[in-house]
């Protein structure tokens, strides 16, 4: 990991099925991070189209339609971009799936392994099988989606192959909002990383979105925490993380890291 890497998280409200509208706001919002000296940014779960449950095929040309201006952005800007989630599909089957872009290319996907069914993702969505770890010029990052965040186990083996930053976009309801924020931290502190918690903002028919993305530092601090549609920013010290590792071995003293050797 880079000593400093400045970090942005892209709330915003979500226009279901609105993908031209979601995009363009996304892209302004993205742009004001370039602006406050942002390197790496990471957007809302499913922030092109909402979950669309009826006909989805007829948004999922946008997905590459957003990738495009977002390779673009960063081949200009150098940004990393956790591309939040958005469908995809493959060999008939679609997935939620989380895009990493840098220097104007998608360097690595997360499909959602663990799928919440009380918002109906198992009627059109496939599950993904596998966690990622991938390589940016700022550091190791890995990245999860929403509900992924209540398996500790699924995440435990990420410090292990070297993540130094975990990217979590989501659409975590008011009603859930402490749990979120209790996760996202026992997650931090336990495998002694940053951790970059995107939520959605704003009401969804019955739903109420309350934003809430926060920015942890390993130890569990906040940095950063954003409650409208807006950005929130904060610097990542490498330091911080390094020496909570040495005063706290716990990531050494695993059976995890024991069975690495």
């Amino acid at each position: 990991m880079k000593e400093r890497v400045t970090a942005a998280l892209i709330q915003m409200e979500i226009r279901k099925g609105e993908p031209g509208l979601n995009l363009a706001k996304a892209l302004t919002l993205l742009e004001t991070a370039i602006n406050e000296g942002a390197q790496l940014a990471v957007l809302p779960e499913m922030w092109l189209t909402d979950f669309v449950l009826k006909d989805p095929q007829l948004h999922l040309p946008w997905t590459a339609k957003a990738l495009a201006h977002l390779q673009g952005m960063t081949k200009e800007s150098d940004m990393v971009i956790v591309a939040g989630s958005m469908m995809e599909e493959e060999e008939g089957r679609i997935y939620n799936t989380s895009y990493v872009i840098a220097e104007g290319e998608t360097v690595g996907k997360y499909r959602k392994v663990y799928l919440f069914e009380p918002m109906g993702e198992l009627r059109i969505f496939s599950p993904g099988n596998k966690t990622l770890v991938v390589d940016t010029t700022l550091g190791k990052l890995g990245v999860v989606i929403c509900y992924d965040l209540r398996f500790p186990e699924f995440i435990r083996p990420l410090p292990f192959q070297g993540v130094e930053i975990l990217c979590v976009p989501a659409q975590w309801p008011v009603q859930r909002i402490a749990h979120w924020e209790i996760l996202l931290k026992a997650r931090a502190v336990e495998n002694q990383f940053f951790v970059l918690g995107c939520n959605r903002w704003g009401q969804a028919g019955s739903y109420n979105f309350p934003g809430h993305s926060i920015i942890l530092d390993p130890l569990g601090g906040v940095l950063a925490s954003v409650h409208k549609e807006d950005i929130a920013v904060a610097t990542l010290e490498k330091s911080v993380m390094e020496e909570y590792r040495s005063q706290i071995p716990s990531l050494r003293d695993s059976h995890l890291a024991r069975s690495t050797l």
